[in-house]
């Protein structure tokens, strides 16, 4: 799967936010890596294509591992010097920093998102329902030079 412009150029200013939905299952995680690096290449964010690309493969991982979620969705945000991944899953009740500190092989994935991420959290937008939950980080990164300089990019 290969996100479609041919030219950085012909993105719309309102595409820097997009949303792909894929099933779960054991191809998950690569699927997910593939299109999130087609993505960072497309708007040119080279230089955070490794760190993103393990983040996501790990938050995608631990749906399919941790969750019985028959989708994984992906909110992805591209701004200027900052890229934004949020992996949903339907377990509003676990808590995946609890798993930081646990013993044994568990966790390890969420020390490499706390250690590459510039921040990352979890997200209950509906807490009183408790439908779902968001594993979310943001990566900020060096100048940004190499960017088209006619986008206008937001805060």
């Amino acid at each position: 799967m290969t996100l479609a412009p041919s030219r950085l150029t012909e993105l719309p200013e309102a595409r820097r936010k997009f949303r792909f939905e894929l099933p779960s299952g054991d191809a998950a995680p690569k699927i997910a890596r593939t299109v999130v690096t087609d993505l960072l290449a497309l708007t040119g964010h080279t230089e955070v294509i490794d760190d993103v690309s393990v983040m996501v493969s790990e938050l995608v991982t631990n749906v399919y591992l941790h969750t019985s979620a028959p989708v994984v969705r992906l909110d992805v945000s591209v701004q200027h010097s900052r890229v934004r991944v949020a992996v949903w899953d339907d377990a509003p009740d676990s808590d995946p920093a609890r798993r930081l500190t646990g013993p044994g092989e568990s966790g390890r994935g969420l020390c490499m998102v706390e250690a590459l991420a510039s921040r990352w959290g979890v997200y209950r937008p509906n807490a009183e329902r408790r439908t779902r939950k968001g594993v979310w980080f943001a990566l900020d990164h060096r100048s940004r030079a190499d960017v088209v300089p006619d986008l206008a990019w937001g805060p």
